[in-house]
């Protein structure tokens, strides 16, 4: 690999890099189904227990309860918004 093509790589656009990955992912699901996705996270999941056995912390759920509440109040709202 050139210097070159790394730097190049470097830099590339965030939002042309997140829309890749989305179609990389629609892609695959399209052909290999939804469990394609459960398959993914649970790999994942064994990956991240092999390198830090004891994920998710006490610390890792509380955050995690805290972002699911402020999604369903997000969601709560949306939802009552958009009925009036």
């Amino acid at each position: 690999m050139l210097k070159r093509d790394l730097i190049e790589f470097a830099h590339r656009s965030h939002a042309d890099l997140a829309e890749i990955d989305a179609a990389y992912w629609r892609r695959r699901k399209r052909s290999l189904g939804d469990g394609e996705g459960v398959r993914v996270a649970d790999e994942l999941r064994k990956h991240v227990l092999a390198v830090q056995p004891d994920w998710p912390t006490a610390a890792d759920r509380a955050a995690d309860f805290k972002a699911h509440v402020r999604l369903s109040e997000q969601l709560r709202s949306v939802t009552q918004d958009s009925l009036h």
